[in-house]
């Protein structure tokens, strides 16, 4: 589920410099804040210039900062809601410690998913998934546990996964074989992978959808995906940050995908079921 400031950042993504960058990722991390801050604010939070901001709003249609900034609050402060309240809660809760702040800000996060991704989207990405010959999956550092955990949950659906990994040589043979009857799960979340332009490539050259889920980076992909699912994750984008996010989209899409009623699905399990029985 795109935002219509996402979709316009997209379709400019080409367009954009480092810094503008850097700053629509602080804008879509925290939508609501950008929506009421003073123009030196927003460059002060995203550590970019002032005439960054003045820059980008007219590049993405608008005369100036004033217009921007009411686009934002049209969109994103319709009326107060639970993630705003929480806001403020964890704000005024300076004391609560290490797990309890940290627990905050996860609900916070979670509770504003389904502004970002809706249930259409994910069964969308599960039938992507489930129809395609075999899947593709890759991810770089902390994204390696979510590809781990894919590549294992879609292989119990009897799924044929490839996770691939390594250096330039082994990322060019996992993708040699690739058709147009395959999919590619990618993992991106501070920054694009540097072997994404060349992974997107080549799924294009053969014709094989794509499907990426990250956090607000996604949007100045380039090139864009077939399908992208991002929302924002837990805390401060400059700070330390969770898989919790992630990881809610990567399991409902395991869900969705069980709940395609497709007995074959539920045959492959039960068959599983039995071997893990006779492996013990």
């Amino acid at each position: 589920m795109q935002t219509r400031f996402a979709d316009t950042i997209q379709m400019r993504a080409d367009d954009l410099t480092p810094s503008e960058r850097r700053l629509v990722s602080s804008v879509l991390s925290e939508p609501r804040t950008a929506a009421l801050a003073s123009v030196t604010e927003l460059a002060r939070g995203a550590g970019v210039h002032e005439a960054t901001v003045s820059r980008l709003a007219r590049k993405l249609g608008f005369d100036g900062y004033p217009a921007f900034r009411q686009a934002l609050q049209a969109e994103f402060i319709p009326s107060e809601d639970t993630a705003a309240r929480m806001k403020r809660t964890i704000d005024a809760s300076g004391e609560a410690g290490v797990l309890g702040t940290l627990v905050g800000r996860e609900v916070a996060a979670l509770s504003r998913l389904t502004d970002h991704v809706s249930d259409a989207d994910i069964a969308a990405a599960a039938k992507r998934l489930m129809a395609a010959r075999r899947v593709f999956i890759f991810g770089t550092g902390n994204a390696e546990v979510l590809v781990l955990m894919m590549a294992k949950r879609l292989a119990r659906f009897g799924c044929d996964v490839h996770v691939l990994a390594g250096d330039a040589r082994s990322l060019a043979e996992g993708v040699l074989g690739m058709t147009g009857e395959d999919a590619m799960l990618v993992y991106a979340f501070r920054r694009t992978p540097r072997a994404w332009p060349a992974l997107a490539g080549r799924a294009a050259e053969v014709g094989a959808s794509t499907i990426v889920i990250s956090g607000v980076s996604g949007h100045v992909m380039v090139p864009q995906p077939d399908q992208l699912l991002t929302a924002p994750r837990g805390g401060d984008a400059e700070s330390f940050q969770t898989l919790t996010v992630p990881m809610a989209i990567s399991n409902a899409i395991v869900i969705a995908a069980g709940a395609t009623g497709d007995t074959g699905v539920l045959q492959t399990l039960n068959s599983l079921g039995a071997l893990i029985k006779r492996f013990e």
